[in-house]
């Protein structure tokens, strides 16, 4: 199946909302299924994601080994013992793990929902 049209939203008397795809038969073994197309979404959002927690770490990364946090942890002896600069990073890190683990566990439906 191909889709060949629109894809609208159709509202129901009783309430239900009903998504119709136009499609026609179409013997190109190479076109996605629909399940293929629905994923699109969340392979392209969480690849986002995956991509913004890749440069967030290294950024954190380059700013842990930057010559002003070394100048500065030369003189806050308290920070530099408890490593509070790397307890930052570390839980920064964790957080934007949490968020994208979070969309990672999203069924793919929750990303086909078009409100307007």
């Amino acid at each position: 199946l191909e889709v060949t049209g629109e894809t609208r939203t159709q509202t129901w008397p009783s309430g239900t909302t009903t998504r119709v795809v136009v499609l026609s038969v179409n013997a190109n073994q190479t076109c996605g299924t629909i399940e293929d197309m629905l994923g699109a979404r969340r392979r392209l959002h969480v690849a986002m994601l995956e991509n913004y927690q890749a440069e967030i770490e290294g950024g954190l990364q380059a700013k842990l080994d930057s010559e002003g946090v070394t100048q500065r942890l030369a003189h806050d002896i308290f920070a530099d013992y408890y490593e509070h600069h790397r307890l930052m990073v570390t839980a920064i890190s964790k957080e934007v793990g949490v968020v994208v683990k979070t969309h990672t566990d999203r069924d793919a439906a929750w990303y086909n929902e078009d409100d307007g």
